[in-house]
């Protein structure tokens, strides 16, 4: 079976259908951290960036199904939050992963929500990270240079 070499601007058949493909893709599947050069690195807060961090947790009025969480950031640089744990009266747990997850930018308040019932929660905590490059305690922006 003899391949077609033909060439459109430059691109073969088969260039030009591997970057259809690709455009196909959902948005998040391409989202593979191709910002992020080796400098940069994804960390957990640490305790004193923690002291920084408000977490409110509570319901709507009317709505007695869905927990709201108000993430205050307190720190200069962006933070982003990917998961959520509740720890219910009767001994057990419910989570949530957030994605994508979500970003508080530096001295912002953001929200997010999971469905827990009002009167069955014991506990709660929000997993948060930062991006900081090598070397640096400053959380950074990782789109920005």
């Amino acid at each position: 079976m003899k391949m077609s070499k033909k060439k459109f601007m430059g691109f073969t058949l088969f260039h030009f259908t591997t970057l259809v493909l690709i455009s196909l893709l959902p948005v998040h599947a391409k989202a593979l951290n191709f910002f992020l050069g080796d400098d940069l690195l994804e960390v957990p807060l640490t305790k004193v960036e923690l002291q920084k961090i408000k977490v409110n947790a509570g319901w709507a009025k009317g709505d007695d199904q869905t927990l709201i969480f108000e993430v205050v950031n307190g720190l200069k640089g962006p933070i982003q939050c990917g998961a959520a744990n509740v720890d219910l009266n009767d001994g057990k747990s419910v989570g949530k992963q957030f994605v994508p997850k979500f970003a508080i930018p530096g001295n912002a308040t953001r929200n997010a929500s999971m469905n827990v019932v009002k009167g069955t929660m014991k506990a709660y905590a929000l997993t948060c990270t930062c991006f900081k490059r090598k070397g640096s305690d400053e959380c950074v922006n990782p789109l920005k240079n």
